[in-house]
Order: structure tokens, then sequence, then C-alpha cells
């Protein structure tokens, strides 16, 4: 009897068109073997491309929800290779920014409204503080004076913080990885000079101030510095001081104005004018024991000879967790190399909230000669009227930070022990980015929680609240709010990976890098995405450079038959 013939419908699945999916696609369609029709396909669960990337537009303003960074341009040497796609891309390294100062003890209860300081029928919804209960009898329009730190100070806190940040790198590239990997960032911080140098360096009245600082890392990484605020279900400590100790590429930090959607569209062109992109397609189980491998979707099932998963590590996570009570999305479930590799490494939740305006308020008095004495960067060079106070401060302020009673926060004080605080805020000037009168706010691991599961005008209320005891007078409220949700969306279950003390290793990163062989002999199951990047994990060029690596390992296999 003659075997049966094998239907394959397509040599090559890509499942998940995120950045490392666009860009393993792209790079198989130039081969001459995948231009041919129906030999790859790549399934997209949400009805758009770019995973974690991606936009909403608010009253006509557009709002980079995902990534908006380029985390070091390179070298000529070694040029990060985003900046090879779109070289017209509009991009630049943020300059002037205005801190305001912790408000101590006393300052701590004016920054806190009372419930019977906000009108039954305002839009201003009260959220009750976190740890704190306390409340005041001040409304918020008599708050009087301003947290501002001076210009000079504020530029000694700031670059104290990146100095804080390189010597952690360095600590990391210094400590074995078994040390590291046992070491919490927190521990990391504590020991360094670098902080202690902070406190020598900057007025005692400011000294809260630097205490709560290194919060900033916790938004940088999405990642908990202390075990309290850890997302991990076993609730081990933070991330560790491994989570510095990579090879990834130097030059500026810079915000690229227009977003990343243009270069998700770049990527993607070719694929989408060979129409090998299929959205609203969610993957629900991959059975990669069978030959061909076969992949079921919502809308019927497909085979292939090889399936490229390009799934976020917390999408993977959430299905392992959900066996036995789940189908698995695995069948057979994963070597326990994978299955470990899944399980260890963090996976954190970076969120922001958009206060959109009709105007940018910031920008007209009395909030200009509020925010002009405490610029930490001198605006650069320009044609404009020196004298034109607004133009002058569009140009130079690109952020703000202060802090908010109504967030859990933490302070690492100066002889080394850690106190519960208020929680740290960071806010961007889109204004002076794109041109939209927006302010958007990160909020990360625990807080990133907490804000998702409240309304956006919720979210809107606790940060108008926080501005306006940062100015001590009352601005605007905004015309819109928007909170991303990334933790909540089912597609995601966060924002990008780190690396826990005392569980994660880089190994847990180099094994989705092995592939996985079938019972025919084959490499039949492949992984990419950041978390499968041993130096750029966390990252949009990690992803890119992900999906690039898997594609070149099939094409060098593939030319060598």
């Amino acid at each position: 009897m003659a075997a049966a013939t094998r239907i394959v419908d397509y040599d090559t699945i890509i499942i998940g068109a995120g950045m490392s999916g666009l860009a393993c696609a792209s790079r198989l369609l130039q081969h001459a073997h995948y231009k041919q029709k129906g030999r790859l396909l790549v399934l997209e669960a949400r009805d758009r491309i770019g995973g974690r990337i991606g936009s909403v537009n608010v009253n006509g303003n557009r709002l980079d929800t995902g990534a908006n960074w380029i985390h070091g341009v390179g070298t000529p040497e070694k040029r990060n290779p985003l900046m090879d796609i779109l070289p017209h891309k509009k991009y630049r390294e943020l300059g002037g920014r205005v801190a305001f100062r912790h408000p101590g003890s006393e300052r701590e209860k004016a920054a806190i409204a009372s419930e019977q300081d906000v009108p039954e029928d305002s839009e201003w919804v009260r959220i009750e503080a976190e740890p704190s209960t306390q409340k005041h009898d001040t409304p918020l329009h008599e708050a009087s004076g301003d947290l501002v730190i001076p210009g000079e100070v504020a530029g000694t806190l700031t670059g104290s913080l990146w100095g804080l940040i390189g010597s952690l790198h360095e600590l990391a590239e210094m400590t074995p990885a078994a040390e590291a990997k046992r070491t919490t960032m927190l521990q990391a911080i504590t020991r360094s000079r670098a902080l202690q140098d902070t406190f020598d360096s900057i007025p005692e009245e400011y000294h809260r101030t630097v205490s709560c600082t290194p919060q900033f890392i916790e938004n940088m990484e999405a990642a908990p510095l202390t075990a309290q605020s850890a997302e991990h279900p076993q609730g081990q400590a933070g991330m560790s001081l491994l989570e510095f100790a990579l090879d990834d590429f130097e030059g500026d930090q810079v915000f690229l104005q227009d977003g990343y959607t243009a270069i998700v569209d770049e990527v993607a062109k070719e694929l989408m004018s060979a129409g090998v992109i299929q959205t609203g397609k969610e993957v629900k189980q991959i059975r990669w024991d069978t030959d061909p491998v076969e992949v079921e979707t919502t809308s019927g099932t497909c085979t292939a000879n090889q399936v490229i998963c390009s799934l976020p590590l917390g999408v993977l996570q959430h299905h392992q967790r959900q066996v036995p009570t789940a189908t698995p999305l695995f069948s057979p479930s994963l070597p326990s190399e994978k299955q470990a590799a899944i399980e260890n490494l963090g996976f954190g939740t970076l969120d922001k909230i958009f206060l959109v305006y009709s105007t940018p308020w910031w920008t007209e008095k009395p909030y200009l000669s509020i925010l002009k004495k405490g610029i930490a960067t001198p605006p650069p060079d320009s044609n404009s009227d020196p004298t034109d106070d607004t133009q002058s401060l569009n140009t130079a302020l690109d952020s703000f930070s202060g802090f908010t009673a109504e967030l859990p926060g933490l302070a690492i004080n100066r002889n080394g022990t850690t106190t519960p605080d208020l929680s740290s805020l960071s806010l961007i000037n889109l204004h002076a980015l794109t041109g939209h009168p927006v302010l958007s706010c990160f909020v990360s691991c625990a807080n990133a929680a907490r804000v998702e599961h409240m309304t956006d005008e919720q979210a809107g209320g606790m940060l108008h609240r926080a501005l306006t005891s940062w100015l001590g007078c009352e601005p605007p409220g905004p015309e819109a709010v928007h909170v991303t949700r990334w933790a909540r969306d089912e597609f995601s279950r966060g924002s990008y990976s780190h690396m826990i003390t005392g569980l994660s290793e880089v190994g847990h990163r180099v094994e989705f890098q092995r592939p996985v062989v079938g019972g025919e002999g084959g490499e039949v199951l492949r992984f990419a995405g950041e978390h499968t990047s041993r130096n750029h994990f966390a990252t949009v060029h990690g992803a890119l450079l992900s999906g690039w690596r898997e594609a070149d390992a099939i094409l060098e296999k593939l030319d060598a038959r």
C-alpha cells in the first residue's frame, strides 16, 4: 500500500506580527524560495500588525501606546540596525527637565485631596492613597507655593541619576554571573558609591528626593526593585544585577518623534504586498510532534514544515500556567528546558497615562514662570528670540518628575535602609517632541497594575492632583485621558522581560535560541522575540535582531540542501 500523502500548506508559519515576527518574515521573503506562493504565512491575533508597538488617535492627537525609544543609536563601528530603517526618521535625545522635590511630611498632607474637596459632579474621581490615609482641609485651588527644584540642583540630580545607572552597569560587568544572579538591584544600589556621592552633592533639604530617585530604574526596566512589588507569582525578589550585565548598543537614548509605527510599516511593506500576513487569527494550539506541524487557529487549522513562535513571554507564561485546566498552547508540552526558560524570566509592565489638553498650558503664564526656574538643561542654540519665554521653554522642557502619595513607592536612605514612601512619577512633554498638547506619564510594576484597574478618569484625576500639588496652583484639566493597559491585554500580558533575582539566568534567554526537534528529527519549532535576546532584551532592536537570527538559521539550512 502506498504511503499517505503529506499535506503541507506552508513551508514556514510565523506566529505573531510584532517586530520580531515581521523581521523574520521579511528576511525570509528576500529569498527566492519564499517568494513562491504558499511558502510563508504570518498569523496575527490582533486586527493590526505591530504587537507592542502601536498608536491611537485621541482628539486628533497621535498617542504612541507602546515603544517610543531607540535605546542606544550605536557607534559607526557598531550601529543599531534600527537607524538604517527609514533613515529620514526624526529623533532626538531628551533635554530640559523640571524636577519637583519630595513634599516632606508637612507637604504630604497637602498632596492628597479629601473627598469633600472634589465636587460631586467633577470628572476628577477621588482615588484613595496607598498606603497613606491622611487627608487635609486645603482645597486644590488654594494650594500655596510650589515644589520646583532650582535648575542647578535639578541638573546635578539628573546627572547623578545617570551616573548611578552607569555605575550599576560597571558593577554588573565586573561581577561573576552566579553572584550577579543572587544580587538584587536594590542591594547593588545601596552599595553604590554613586548614590552616596549624590547625597554629598545635593543640599540636605533635597535628600528625601534623592532617596526616592532610584524608583526611576523600575520605570526604565519595567521591573520591581523589591520583593513586595514583584510580579512573579512566587513573590521572589525584584530584578537582579544581571539586568545590566549585557553588551548593548552604545550612544544616545533617543525619542522617536513620529513613533515606531512607520518603522513597522516599512519592515512589513513587502509582506503586505505579498499577502502573507493574516490578522484576526488567534492561534489556539501548536501540535509540533505531528508531521507536518499543525497550527490550530480560531478559524481553522493549517500545517507547516516549521513554525516560528514570536509570541510575547507574558503570553507564553500565561498559557504555561493555565495547564492542565485549559487547552495547552503547545502539544505535547515543550521540553523541560524551554518550560524553565519561560517560567524563570520576568515579564514586567510599563503603562502610560496620557493627559490630552486643548493647549499646552505649561508654556503659558502663570505656569511658565513657575517652571522656568527649574529647567535642568538650558535650551539649545536656535534662531528664536531669546526673550521669548514660551519658545525657550517649549524647546527646552521635555519632561517633568515629581511625587504622588496616591501610589506607593520606596525610599533608599543614606544609611542603606529602605522605607515605604511616595511614588515617583515621570511625565514626558509630548508638545515639545511631537507637537501634540499632551503629557505622558509612566507607571510600572505593581503601580501599573493599580492604574490598570482605575478608569481613565480616575487615573487622570490622580495626575491632575499631583500636578496641582507640584505647581502650588491648579492647572487646566485635560480634555481627554487615555490609559494603556498592557498587563490586561490578552495578546501581550505585559510589556517586556527582565531578570529575576535568584531565578533568571542568561542561559534561559539562550535556551530560546535552540530549536525544538520533532519526532522525525527535524527542527520544527523556533522562538523569536525580545525575551530571546542575550544582550538586547526589552528593546525593539532586540526583537528585530531575534527575528533576523531565526530567519538566517532557516536560510542557512535551506541553502545547504
